[in-house]
């Protein structure tokens, strides 16, 4: 998928079970910069346990953008919007050379 206003197209790894959402990057080595990891359902996240920052971007049932963090520190607990169903994590700075705005679509095939 292509991330939004650009060509960068994107690995998704998608994380829809129990447990695959309740591990969600703990246990992984770090994202590779065009690689991201999308867990559904979610509306909050901690990165508790965590070794690198990541960025968040939560996204509602239609793919449109409700939160955006950047470079969140390891041992902290993320809440969404109400709105949002989806999480979508980045490795940490990904994300800061994209324009993304809040009720923007982030990917499009």
């Amino acid at each position: 998928m292509k991330l939004i206003g650009s060509n960068d197209a994107f690995k998704i790894v998608i994380a829809r079970g129990f447990f695959s959402r309740a591990a969600g990057l703990l246990f992984k080595e770090k994202l590779k910069s065009k690689e991201c990891l999308l867990i559904t359902p979610c509306q909050s996240i901690h990165t508790i346990g965590m070794r690198y920052n990541i960025d968040v971007v939560f996204i509602d049932a239609l793919g449109y953008v409700t939160d955006i963090h950047y470079e969140v520190k390891p041992f902290r607990v993320i809440n969404a919007s109400r709105e949002a169903c989806t999480v979508v994590e980045f490795f940490g700075g990904t994300l800061a050379q994209y324009q993304l705005t809040i009720n923007k679509v982030l990917f499009i095939k």
